[in-house]
């Protein structure tokens, strides 16, 4: 999934629309339980991290012996943080909690993402 959203494939548009349809998810999630400030900010830093996982493992060279165990680290670290995220929520409204805190972090990845392409004009 993350090598076809950092590919040439997925363009703006693919992006945008993806962001839109993440962002009418969490609008509609709150009108059964709205998640807490602390968790939302929690879900966007990782998926801040996941981002920044992603560069640090670009950076690394294909021969290095340590390539091999951060692509797992890439894996296994966003996976434990998500598990830790949804085990701390409250247990009612559990799936709707969850939900929006995937959003949340899929937003603070769209984000990054999409910043590396833009081009800002100087005049």
């Amino acid at each position: 999934m993350l090598e076809f959203l950092y590919s040439d494939k997925c363009n703006r548009q693919i992006k945008l629309m993806v962001c839109i349809a993440t962002c009418v998810m969490i609008y509609l999630c709150p009108t059964v339980q709205q998640l807490s400030p602390i968790f939302i900010g929690i879900s966007i830093v990782i998926g801040m991290g996941i981002h920044g996982l992603r560069a640090l493992s670009l950076k690394i060279a294909a021969d290095n012996t340590y390539k091999k165990g951060f692509v797992i680290l890439i894996l296994v670290m966003p996976l434990m943080a998500f598990i830790t995220l949804i085990s701390a929520l409250p247990t009612q409204h559990k799936v709707i909690l969850a939900m929006q805190a995937i959003g949340f972090s899929a937003i603070g990845l769209f984000i990054l993402s999409t910043f590396p392409k833009r081009r800002f004009d100087k005049n």
